[in-house]
This record gives C-alpha cells, structure tokens and sequence, in this order.
C-alpha cells in the first residue's frame, strides 16, 4: 500500500480566486489519492491594505507547518511582488502560478525568478507562463485551471434557448470591470437594437457604466454558493481582454466557467482563450466593436448553433478541463517529488 504524502498548501487568502480554484478545490479530490493537503490561509489577505512586513507575518504559520510535513505547495508568492519566507520552506516545494506574477509591484521582476530558482516544481496555468517560468526552474509542468463539474452541472436546453430574453453574461472581480468597458460600445448597439436582451453581471458590486442604462443590467451578487447556479441564467458568456503581456498569463477561468455550464462564449483570442477555442466550436472569437457586435447577432439569430457551441464547450470541459482530472495529474506530481 502507498504511504499517505502530506502537504502543506499555503495560499494568499480565503476569497482568492487562485487560491480556490488552483489549490483548494482539489483538497478533496487529492485525499482519495492519498495526497492529505492542509490549507494555511494568512490573517490578512493581499489586498486589505497594510505594509507588507504584516502579510509576511501572516504566513508564518504556513511556513513554520511546512517544516513539519513531505511537501509544500504555493499559490504563487507568499507576498505579492516580494520575496520573503520562501528560501526557509520545506522542500520539495512546489510553486503554482496562473498569472503573470512577475509583472507584480514593485518587485516582482526582481523576486519571481529567485524564488522560481528554488522550486523543485513550478505548477503553470498556460504554455505562456511555463515559457516564462522555464527559465528558472527546470521542472515546470502546465496544468489549466479546472473545472469542478459536481457544482457547474450543464443548463438543460428546455430553459437555455429562450426568444423572449437573450442574456448576455460576465463574470468577475468588480476590479476586472475595465476590461467589460472595453466593449460598452458594441454590448450598448445590440441592447439598442434588441428589446429581448439584457446585461446580466455576477460580481462583488455592481458595475456603473459610462451608457448603457441600468434597467439593461441585471446584478447578481457573487457568492461561493451562487457562483455556479448564477451563470445558468445566461444565453452567452462574454470575457473580453486587451492583449497584453499581463492578459496572455491569463487562465480562461471567466471563459471555462460558462462553458461547464453549457453556454457558448463570446471571448477575446488572447492567451489561454486562443487555445481553449482552439479545442472545438465552443463559441466565436472577437477583436474589434464590429466582431463583438456581430458575434451576439450570430447566436441571438441561432438558437441551433446556440445549442450546438454549448454542448461542444460541456465536451471540451469534460474531456481537457475536469477538476477530477487535473487533480490525478497534480498527485501523480506529488508523487514523483517524494520518489526523488
């Protein structure tokens, strides 16, 4: 019988995206392989506000815990855009990073790639950000961010298809609004144009937009019981992006949520986003106020393409994107470290 590894996961705060969907949403998974991941959460989260020596004392106790068991496991940097306690944790450590982290302020360029130096294994989210990572440690493994389809369960199409509302969908950190601005052009034309459509946002807050009227825009507030059943009410999910060296480190997860669900998208083809359209007719790539416009009159026209797109972007989850999956690749990784 294998023995049991234990693991010291240390994330960057209870609410983080990359801390919930890159770390702990594989606890479980992991414990059925043998891999038994405690979870130490800092006392303050990265971006309460205060001087960073205080968030470097936060994560004492995930440092000290380290020392006690097999392996440890990091979300990222302990602090961000420093280097602090990572040289006195316990080895093997393994890095896992979704974003392009050394672009942090105000030292990341500087902090990334010492601490990538020290990293038996460094966890990528995408081929862009394995590249990077690469140069600094020579065990670097792409893994995509996953998707727990036991919470994200597929709409059925008797309630997906509607002629009477056309729901057009995001996703999101309230901070990431900038990047919906970047299409309240063509998103204000088609609502103009359409009577039946609305703007639907799950968020922290709501969004206040330069001209698209409120009563176009339908509010959710996100929750970690909500997050999956709120994207149920939307005919298409949107993740528009700029392309720049910040948005290619991007994961897709906007993206890879609506698809679970069986909605097609409508997204920018950057990054992560290229390779997922890349799996299958999972929905329509868009650049310029003219692509975004007619994307939304495409699906808004079909409804059978509607309903093709969102069974092929269920497919491409299940078959490249399973929480399940990823988590067996994550223990066989553990594994290997130990054998070392």
């Amino acid at each position: 019988m294998t023995s049991p590894v234990n693991v010291t996961a240390i994330t960057v705060g209870l609410r983080a995206p990359a801390a919930r969907v890159r770390i702990r949403q594989y606890i479980p998974s992991l414990a059925s392989q043998g891999i038994l991941v405690r979870e130490y959460i800092p006392f303050f989260h990265e971006s309460c506000g205060l001087p960073s020596p205080f968030k470097a004392l936060s994560q004492i106790r995930g440092v000290v815990a380290s020392r006690r068991t097999d392996l440890t496991w990091i979300g990222r940097e302990l602090v961000r855009g420093y280097i602090t306690f990572e040289p006195f944790l316990k080895r093997p450590c393994v890095m896992d990073v979704d974003d392009a982290i050394w672009m942090d302020r105000p030292f990341g360029w500087f902090a990334l790639p010492r601490i990538a130096h020290r990293m038996d294994a460094i966890v990528a989210g995408n081929a862009y950000l394995a590249d990077w990572f690469s140069r600094y440690c020579r065990a670097v493994h792409v893994l995509p961010t996953a998707i727990d389809l036991d919470r994200y369960c597929k709409r059925p199409d008797s309630t997906l298809y509607s002629k009477e509302r056309f729901t057009i969908g995001w996703t999101g950190l309230a901070s990431n609004y900038k990047f919906l601005e970047l299409i309240e052009t063509p998103l204000l034309c088609f609502l103009n144009g359409h009577s039946n459509a609305e703007l639907l946002l799950v968020a922290e807050r709501p969004w206040r937009p330069k001209y698209i009227p409120a009563h176009r825009i339908r509010f959710v507030p996100w929750s970690p019981q909500t997050e999956a059943t709120s994207l149920q009410d939307m005919s298409v999910g949107v993740m528009p992006l700029p392309d720049n060296e910040w948005t290619r480190g991007k994961c897709g997860f906007k993206m890879l949520q609506y698809m679970a669900v069986g909605i097609p998208v409508v997204v920018s083809p950057v990054g992560m986003n290229k390779e997922v359209l890349a799996k299958g007719q999972v929905g329509l790539a868009a650049t310029t106020d003219d692509e975004w416009y007619q994307a939304l009159e495409t699906l808004h026209a079909d409804q059978a393409l509607q309903v093709r797109m969102g069974d092929t972007a269920r497919q491409v989850i299940e078959q490249h994107f399973s929480a399940a999956v990823v988590a067996g690749s994550l223990a066989s990784l553990f594994r290997s470290l130990m054998s070392k």
